[in-house]
């Protein structure tokens, strides 16, 4: 090996630890979805599709094995910087993945992608990932989830390609979050006082995709999602998607390359929550049965127009509630507008749109983000009065991709986190959240970068500042005002691979509620979590990798009183057969 790879890999692990760090504790691949080529209305072989499958990396950007923060950047256009750690798709029909770590531990995935036939695609996918040692920085706790996914994906029917998926889901958290030097309750009141939550869920997807993109033809897609999740605290619900679009392009004027197309997109959300309303005792105190079933139908029509050097897209939505879900009216009409300019050769993209709109917030949604919420939750449907976004992208430069972006949202029934305060054997507990809505206007400012240094050498990094107005609320609660990302890979040859993270989030605030009392809210501490790992490829087939998580041992709190884990140690291999 040369003195400079040496040097240079030696600057960049000390650039990671003074500057970068990561935004989950370990990560694993998110939920499998098998597919046979994209659908995006393009096959190349639409008689003959081969399997692709995208190979997870190690960063390992799988699944958040700890809860995340989303930090929501805009994505920058697609550039074709392929280190060797960013080659995504590349056909394989098995993937295997397990390792160890000190925490987090452990963490198993499979997947197997194959075609069946000429027509026929088949996908399997399992996970695992628990913690083997109680989590014990702050109080008692532990967690396991479990997945498993099948799907089929078939091209047998002329000009349209259907792809099913059926999946089952298990997620278990047990967090005290109360620190264990003041706990006093007696060992039989554990269970009551810091309850196992437990979410299962089981699903089914269909989705029916044109594989044709031909002028003068009506071309139509359609999707059914289905999903029954039950929880430990007895709450149930059954949610179904069901979505339609039908489009038509011609050349009505213009240059015959560029035909427009209008086209209308409907869909139909409905959601059947229950639960046994334990945050909500009456005056008998009993618990309260609590049964909501919310519709929500939206209908957009639009016109698509788009040259060398503009795209529009012109439209509208309306949607209307099936019960009364919220304060407003049952029928909302809001715009449905974007548009791009390009210039210097499409090196530059201008954009603007306007929408809004509203949407059914699901139980499965709530725990997804925050799994220690009680049962009696309010869902209702979030409506985004007025949502403005503009910006410019560019990559004038050919190994740097620039973005700068503002946004604005306007939305009712905005829903906020808040721990519900509880008294057990006269000691204060607050381990259970429910949701808050307020109105709130948030302004953003957007800034990402994607830099290839060297030919080995990437760089992505983000910026956001977050405004946040409320009417009800003294401040955003969880929602933070400063946000950045930074990235960095390095391929110091065709064996070793160097990759950090860093992720800082600011001015993030908490509150805890009473039955009787909303106190004010507080400020938490910032977050700053530091990753750092690298690749060792043995072989084409098989690879060894190891990462430290939270390198600085922050323990800031996802929510009050449930603060992430500390430093850990984290390594494993990757197989491809």
């Amino acid at each position: 090996m040369s003195i400079k790879p040496v040097l240079l890999s030696v600057a960049l692990l000390s650039g990671m630890v003074l500057f970068a760090q990561h935004n989950e504790e370990v990560t694993i691949e998110g939920s499998y979805r098998p597919k046979v080529n994209k659908v995006d209305k393009i096959l190349l072989q639409p008689e003959a599709p081969q399997p692709t499958f995208e190979m997870p990396g190690t960063e390992t950007s799988v699944m958040e094995i700890q809860h995340r923060f989303p930090i929501q950047l805009e994505k920058i256009s697609p550039q074709a910087l392929n280190t060797k750690g960013q080659q995504g798709m590349q056909p394989t029909k098995n993937f295997l993945l397990a390792g160890l770590g000190t925490r987090l531990s452990p963490v198993f995935l499979y997947r197997h992608n194959s075609m069946l036939t000429k027509t026929l695609g088949l996908g399997v996918g399992m996970q695992h990932y628990s913690t083997w040692l109680g989590i014990k920085d702050y109080a008692y706790s532990g967690m396991m989830d479990n997945a498993f996914d099948l799907g089929l994906s078939s091209s047998r029917f002329k000009g349209f390609q259907l792809n099913g998926n059926l999946y089952y889901n298990n997620n278990v958290v047990h967090y005290y979050g109360i620190p264990t030097e003041e706990w006093t309750l007696a060992d039989d009141l554990l269970e009551t006082a810091a309850p196992r939550q437990a979410y299962n869920t089981v699903g089914v997807r269909v989705a029916l995709a044109p594989t044709s993109t031909r002028s003068r033809e009506w071309v139509h897609n359609a999707s059914f999602d289905y999903h029954y999740l039950f929880s430990s605290f007895d709450a149930k619900e059954h949610a179904a998607d069901l979505r339609y679009g039908l489009s038509y392009a011609d050349n009505w004027w213009g240059d015959k390359a560029h035909p427009q197309k209008v086209g209308v997109d409907v869909a139909l959300s409905f959601d059947n929550y229950q639960s046994a309303g334990d945050l909500l005792p009456d005056s008998t105190g009993a618990a309260l049965i609590l049964n909501r079933r919310n519709m929500l139908v939206d209908l957009r029509p639009y016109l698509e127009m788009k040259d060398e050097f503009y795209r529009l897209h012109v439209g509208f939505r309306l949607d209307a509630t099936g019960t009364v879900i919220d304060s407003g009216s049952r029928v909302v009409l809001r715009p449905d507008l974007q548009g791009s300019l390009y210039v210097l050769d499409k090196k530059v993209e201008f954009y603007a749109g306007l929408n809004g709109g509203r949407h059914l917030l699901t139980y499965s949604e709530v725990v997804g983000e925050n799994p220690f919420v009680g049962n009696g939750l309010r869902l209702l449907a979030p409506n985004v009065k007025l949502g403005f976004e503009g910006g410019v992208r560019t990559n004038i430069m050919n190994t740097m991709d620039l973005h700068f972006g503002v946004r604005y949202r306007h939305t009712e029934n905005d829903p906020f986190y808040t721990v519900y305060g509880r008294m057990m054997d006269n000691q204060p507990l607050n381990n259970l959240y429910t949701l808050v809505y307020d109105d709130a206007k948030v302004v953003s400012v957007l800034a990402n970068l994607r830099w290839l240094a060297f030919d080995a050498f990437t760089v992505d990094a983000g910026l956001a500042y977050h405004n946040y107005t409320t009417t009800l609320l003294d401040r955003p609660l969880y929602r933070p005002t400063f946000e950045g990302n930074l990235k960095l890979n390095y391929d110091l040859n065709e064996a070793w691979s160097l990759h950090s993270a860093f992720l800082y989030q600011g001015g993030r605030y908490g509150r805890i509620d009473s039955p009787l009392l909303a106190t004010p809210s507080f400020k938490l501490k910032p977050v700053m979590d530091l990753s750092i790992g690298a690749d060792y490829r043995v072989k084409d087939e098989w690879t060894v990798f190891a990462k430290v998580d939270n390198l600085l041992h922050q323990r800031y709190l996802l929510y009050v009183n449930y603060p992430v884990t500390g430093i850990e140690f984290f390594a494993g291999v990757k197989m491809r057969f």
